[in-house]
Parts: structure tokens; C-alpha cells; sequence
């Protein structure tokens, strides 16, 4: 029973183990693939495994910012903006390092400028201007304050645009650079400041000469020298934003906001000049775009359900293949334990064999030598009978004479003697039932019979013995006392009381105990030196 327990224990620890290993590998899956979707900017609110996955990568020190950042993250595109800023105030609290710390705030301004907080959201700039960045980033965050002051009405606007502006220049980022003097030029223009605005923009056009024919600058332009009155040049922007848009739309990159913008100013140019104002051309790009975008729909809706099929799908494919790692694993433990479990019951069998012929041929032997000494016994009680004393006959003869007694009571004399020779497997059977233990010799043999042999052989030693030991000693050690002083040896008292030779030997050193000797002194040398 023992022996199954710890197979099912150590069957049910491999099952836990391999569980939890594929939910490691689960885990890592969902954070995996949920940074990727933060930096294409694409929503978590689909990846459900990320709650737990960010739990768990929580103590990880090089994760740990992570997991504010996409705890803030998945909170904001489940619409619960308030939890993300609070989780992101706790990464703060229990992030040391400055840039982690920064990349944190940078989120929370985020959201504060997508709640209209923009108050809020320029006090946490700030905070993160205060450490010492790379200039890249010190670009980026005096951008952003200046927007959000600009949204603001406030004027401290420009000083942050022109710093991003500078920053970014020296580092080299012309890209950049231009966004930004793009940005500036559109507050410039909603500040009523067309011509600083325009003069922006042909900056622009002079530090990245291919974006300067692009829709949005000519557009923006046009805008600028329409409120400046000057609608000849207005005209010749529009012109050529309209046909940088109409080269963009071929190219897959429309935008109907864009497009709206530049019609309105086409009409208002043609309005301007006396001619015939038309919406018929933008009303059938309307249709277009409206009837594009049911397509886009449609192929997106038919993403979506392929997507959701192929994670189906995976999970399916997952729980497979936990299924199967249960089951090998299972089987594997299975295999081993049987094949341990049949080792050790081939173990036990050869040597609960080998200890059943070793008791086998103590009896034989026992046997053997009563047999013997069949004639001396004859003799003794002829002897006995004509008065000579048992004293005078040789102890080796006393021994045999209560051997056979003995085994007499197991009944092993009288089967041999009614058994012929050829047929003496009974005899073995019988010999291997008592040392097997099959037949309990404490049934068989009476020692209220054999103490009187034993006192009439050996001087009345068991007489002595109950008399000084007889409340100290047990039944068991008394019969061992009494089997000791008649001769037998450690391995036929084993045979004879069905004891392992391992119990004899403890119960002999108790006797020793009891009786007062010396570890290793004769137990019936020491009971027959007492006097009395």
C-alpha cells in the first residue's frame, strides 16, 4: 500500500510539474504578444491571459516596468482609464531606475491628454523633464508640453516648440525635426499667425525637399494665404495638394479628412473667382470612400472571425498537447513504477525463497540428527529405568533427545515415519509450511509438556529460571532461554518460533538485559551461575 501511495504521489507531482510548466509557457506567450501589440499601437483588450501574465512577471525586475506599462495599457483599451493611471502612479512609487520611471509618466500624460486633462498632463511633463534624459527624448517631451499648452491657449507654448525643435535639429533627427515644425506651424496658423506659419513651412520644405509637395503642407498653405487674402498663391497650393492627394489615394494611403479639406478650400476658391461651385464629384467620392470602407469592413470582420478560428484552434492545439504530455508523462511513470514494483517483488520472492530452503534444511538437518540419535534415546530410558543418573550421560545426547521431542509436537517425526522415502515431498511440504509460517507452530507445540523434559535433561533449568527471572522475562524469552539451554542455535530458534533471525538476536540482548549479562556473555552459562 505504502509503495502505491508514492507512485500515485509521484504520478500526481509530475502531472502539477508539467502543468504548470505549459502554463509557463502560456504565460509567456500572452506577454510576448502583448508587447508586440503595444508597440504597433494595436488593442489589448483581446489578449485575456494578460492579467494573470503580468502577475506573474510582476517580481521580475527587468519586467517589472513592463508590466505597469502594460497593466496601464490593457486598463485603457478596456475603458477603465482611471484604474490606469493609478497603476501606473504604483509603478512609480516602486520603480528606482529614471528611465523606466520617465517612461511611465510619459504614459500617464498620454492618457491625461486623451481624457482633455491637459492641465494635468503638463504637470506630469514637467516632472519628467526634471531627470536628465538623452536629448531625443528631451525633444519628444518639450514637444508634447508645448501641445498641451497650445491646446491650452497658452503662450509659454512656443518656447517649448522652438526648444523641441532645437533639440531634435542637434541630434540630427531631421524627421523629427520636421514634425515638429509642422506641428508649429499649424499653431501658429490657429493663432491667426498665417504668414509666420507659412514661413514654417517653407523651412520645411528646405531641410526634407520630397515632403514638400505633399497634401497636408500644400494644403495647410493654401489655408494660410487664403486668410492673407492672396488667393492666387492659395489657388496654386490647392492645386498641388490636390493632386499630391490624388497620387496618395492610388498609392492606398486616402484620407477622407484631408480630402474634405481641400474640396472646401477648392470651393471657396472657386466661389472667390465667380465660378460655378459643384458638389456632385466629392459626393461621388464619398460614395466611394463610404462603399470602401463597408469592404474594409466586411474583409476585417472576416479577419476577425479567422483570427478567433486559428486561437481556437491554438488553444485546442495547447490543451492537446498538455493532454498528451499528462499522458506520457503518466505512462512513463507508470512503466518505471512497474517496472521498479516488479523488481522488488522478484527481490522479495528469491529471498523469501532462499530463507524458506535455508529454514527447510535447518528442519532437515534438526532431522536428521534426532534421527540418530534414535538409538541413544532407547538407551537412556533403559538407563534411567535401572536408577543411573541423567547426569552421567553426555549433554550432545540430552540436546538430540529434546530435539526430537520437539519435533515430535510439530508432528514432523510421525509423518516421516509413516511416510516411505519415495514419497517425501510431503514431508518437505510440511517442513516448508512451518517455516513459511503457513502452519503456526504455537499450535502445535504444548510447552507445558516440554518444560518438564527440559528440567529433567538440564538440571531443572527451567525451574532455576521461572524462579529468579520468571516476573522479568516474557513467555517468548523464556521458551528462547529454555530452546538456548537445550542446544539449538540462533537460526533453528528462528525456525521453530517463526522469527526472523534479526528478532532472535534483539530478544536474546533483552534477555541479557534482563537477567543481568554481559553483552555477548552465554545466556545460560550466566542463568546456571546462579546459585539457589
Amino acid at each position: 500500500m505504502t509503495y502505491q501511495k508514492y507512485i500515485l504521489l509521484s504520478a500526481a507531482l509530475l502531472l502539477m510539474a508539467c502543468g504548470r510548466l505549459i502554463r509557463d509557457e502560456q504565460l509567456q506567450d500572452a506577454w510576448n504578444r502583448a508587447m508586440e501589440h503595444q508597440a504597433l499601437g494595436l488593442s489589448l483588450a483581446e489578449d485575456e491571459l494578460l492579467p494573470e501574465a503580468i502577475a506573474y512577471y510582476r517580481t521580475d525586475t527587468d519586467k517589472q516596468a513592463d508590466s505597469y506599462l502594460l497593466e496601464a495599457s490593457y486598463l485603457q483599451w478596456t475603458n477603465k482609464e482611471e484604474e490606469a493611471v493609478k497603476a501606473i502612479d504604483r509603478g512609480i512609487e516602486v520603480i528606482a531606475d529614471s528611465a523606466k520611471r520617465v517612461r511611465l509618466l510619459g504614459m500617464k500624460a498620454g492618457i491625461l491628454e486623451h481624457q482633455r486633462e491637459y492641465q494635468k498632463a503638463v504637470e506630469v511633463l514637467r516632472v519628467a523633464l526634471g531627470y536628465d534624459l538623452p536629448t531625443r527624448e528631451q525633444a519628444v517631451l518639450n514637444y508634447r508640453l508645448g501641445l498641451n499648452l497650445s491646446l491650452m491657449g497658452d503662450s509659454q507654448s512656443e518656447q517649448y516648440y522652438d526648444r523641441s525643435i532645437r533639440l531634435s535639429t542637434e541630434n540630427g533627427d531631421t524627421v523629427m525635426a520636421c514634425e515638429f515644425l509642422r506641428n508649429y506651424a499649424d499653431y501658429l496658423a490657429n493663432n491667426g499667425q498665417y504668414r509666420r506659419s507659412n514661413d514654417i513651412y517653407y523651412q520645411i520644405a528646405q531641410m526634407m525637399p520630397q515632403v514638400a509637395e505633399m497634401s497636408a503642407i500644400q494644403m495647410a498653405m493654401a489655408g494660410n494665404y487664403i486668410n492673407l487674402h492672396r488667393l492666387d498663391s492659395a489657388r496654386i497650393c490647392n492645386e498641388k495638394a490636390i493632386r499630391s492627394e490624388a497620387e496618395l489615394e492610388a498609392q492606398g494611403y486616402a484620407d477622407i479628412a484631408r480630402r474634405v479639406a481641400l474640396e472646401q478650400e477648392r470651393y471657396l476658391l472657386d466661389y472667390a473667382s465667380g465660378k460655378q461651385v459643384s458638389y456632385v464629384d466629392f459626393a461621388r467620392y464619398c460614395d466611394s470612400i463610404a462603399a470602401d470602407m463597408q469592404a474594409k469592413e466586411n474583409t476585417s470582420t472576416r479577419r476577425l472571425e479567422t483570427k478567433n478560428r486559428l486561437q481556437s484552434a491554438n488553444y485546442e492545439l495547447q490543451l492537446s498537447k498538455q493532454r498528451m504530455g499528462w499522458m506520457l508523462s503518466v505512462a512513463l511513470l507508470l512503466l518505471t513504477g512497474g517496472g521498479v514494483g516488479g523488481w522488488l517483488y522478484y527481490r522479495n520472492r528469491v529471498q523469501r525463497l532462499a530463507e524458506a530452503e535455508d529454514r527447510i534444511d535447518t528442519l532437515t538437518r534438526m532431522l536428521a540428527e534426532t534421527q540418530d540419535a534414535t538409538s541413544t534415546e532407547r538407551l537412556r530410558v533403559g538407563e534411567r529405568s535401572s536408577g543411573i543418573t541423567t547426569a552421567e550421560q553426555p549433554v550432545a545426547d540430552d540436546d538430540a533427545f529434546f530435539k526430537k521431542i520437539l519435533l515430535q509436537q510439530l508432528g514432523i517425526i510421525r509423518l516421516v515415519a509413516s511416510t516411505p522415502t519415495n514419497q517425501n515431498q510431503a514431508l518437505l511440504k510440511r517442513i516448508s509450511g512451518i517455516s513459511g509460517g503457513e502452519i503456526p507452530t504455537n499450535s502445535l507445540l504444548v510447552w507445558s509438556d516440554l518444560y518438564p523434559v527440559i528440567d529433567r535433561l538440564y538440571d531443572n533449568f527451567h525451574t532455576r529460571l521461572i524462579l529468579h527471572y520468571g516476573d522479568t522475562l516474557t513467555d517468548k524469552e523464556v521458551q528462547i532461554c529454555c530452546l538456548l539451554c537445550a542446544g539449538f542455535s540462533t537460526k533453528e530458534i528462528g525456525v521453530i518460533t517463526q522469527q526472523s533471525d534479526a528478532t532472535i538476536y534483539v530478544r536474546k540482548t533483552s534477555i541479557r538485559k534482563k537477567i543481568g549479562a554481559a553483552e555477548g556473555q552465554d545466556i545460560v552459562a550466566c542463568i546456571n551461575s546462579v546459585k539457589g
